[in-house]
């Protein structure tokens, strides 16, 4: 009769592999073992223990992978989110607007910023544009908000005036879509990297953005008053926890 220490006892009656890995396991106690056994054990166990075919290729790879490749904090936290339900909707992907603009997702700004004390207040105004932010556009020991070479060359050289001096610094306006104002300075640092700084801090903390899930979409115009340089900005917070690369089209030449 068997015994309940028996590895078999209340399973009837046994495949060979299961066998063979409870045989080895009761001889393996106290056996320092080396990482290809130690693999094979593990996924031995792992297959009878969830009823899974040892021969079944998919799950074998995949449990394969883990035991060999230990997840990282961020892959962990990305499937975690996943299972939560805040997996990454297909449809979020970015679009090229005709008139230019990359944004992400299904989401098309409107030409002026949606405040209502500026619409009689801007003179010349930029196209609309976005970016996701990042761990450097957040963080308090490097707060501020860099953007893209090619959004500035676009949207916001244009307006620039005979005088103004980006490695100086340009004072400017910011405003949010309360249409609260925070002074701000335009910049461009180590000759390649434009930056918003000064008020930007507080701008960030004010509305709590955070890195990766908020997209900021920026206006740059004029006061028709006084003719400073002004940024109004929106932010939106869509399900994304890692940065998205923008896949900008292919410029074809045609001959």
């Amino acid at each position: 009769m068997a015994s309940r220490e028996d590895p078999g006892y209340g399973d009837g009656k046994m495949t060979s592999s299961t066998e063979e890995g409870a045989y080895l396991l009761l001889h393996l106690k106290r056996t320092i073992l080396n990482p290809e056994t130690a693999r094979n054990l593990e996924h031995m166990k792992s297959k009878i223990l969830s009823g899974i075919e040892l021969n079944s290729p998919s799950r074998s790879k995949r449990k394969a992978l883990r035991i060999q490749e230990p997840e990282a904090p961020q892959a962990r936290e990305a499937t975690n989110g996943a299972a939560r339900g805040r997996s990454l909707p297909r449809e979020l992907q970015f679009q090229q607007q005709e008139r230019g603009g990359l944004f992400y997702g299904n989401y098309t700004p409107p030409d002026l910023p949606p405040i209502p004390r500026l619409q009689t207040l801007i003179q010349d105004c930029s196209k609309p544009f976005e970016k996701q932010l990042t761990c450097s556009d957040v963080k308090d020991n490097q707060c501020r908000l860099s953007m893209n070479k090619e959004d500035v060359e676009n949207n916001i050289m244009p307006l620039m005036r005979n005088g103004e001096n980006l490695n100086e610094g340009i004072d400017v306006t910011t405003y949010d879509m309360a249409g609260n104002e925070y002074p701000m300075v335009f910049k461009i640092w180590a000759t390649k990297i434009h930056v918003l700084t000064g008020g930007w801090k507080t701008f960030c903390n004010d509305l709590g953005l955070v890195v990766n899930q908020d997209f900021v979409t920026l206006w740059v115009f004029r006061h028709i008053d006084n003719g400073g340089l002004c940024f109004a900005i929106h932010s939106r917070r869509l399900p994304v926890f890692e940065t998205i690369k923008k896949k900008r089209p292919i410029r074809q030449n045609y001959h």
